[in-house]
């Protein structure tokens, strides 16, 4: 549902996320809206109202909630240099070569 709203700069309401979603078995409506308010309480949508419904948009881009999601993952870990040494053992050559130039290049916001 997510990379629904990342997908566009519009707020949606739910009907509107349900007709781009694409699910076998599909999603019932309620499902939907239900997804979406559990999303907004937790802060990662925002949202207003838009006519008689609810309109929903991300807070944050999809990089940066990665981002955050994977240095809440890296703090937790029991030993956070082996897991990260765990990751980059895992990146291909091409991987790690972006890596590196990206670490070279400095912080970009």
């Amino acid at each position: 549902m997510m990379s629904i709203l990342w997908n566009t700069d519009d707020w949606l309401t739910p009907r509107d996320v349900l007709a781009r979603l694409e699910s076998d078995p599909p999603v019932v409506y309620s499902t939907v809206m239900t997804i979406l308010r559990r999303l907004w309480k937790k802060g990662v949508v925002d949202r207003r109202t838009v006519g008689k419904a609810f309109a929903y948009h991300p807070m944050k881009g999809e990089g940066e909630q990665t981002a955050e999601r994977m240095t809440g993952i890296l703090e937790a870990a029991e030993d956070p240099e082996a897991a990260l040494m765990h990751f980059l053992a895992g990146l291909d050559a091409r991987r790690r070569r972006h890596l590196r130039e990206l670490l070279d290049d400095g912080p970009h916001r």
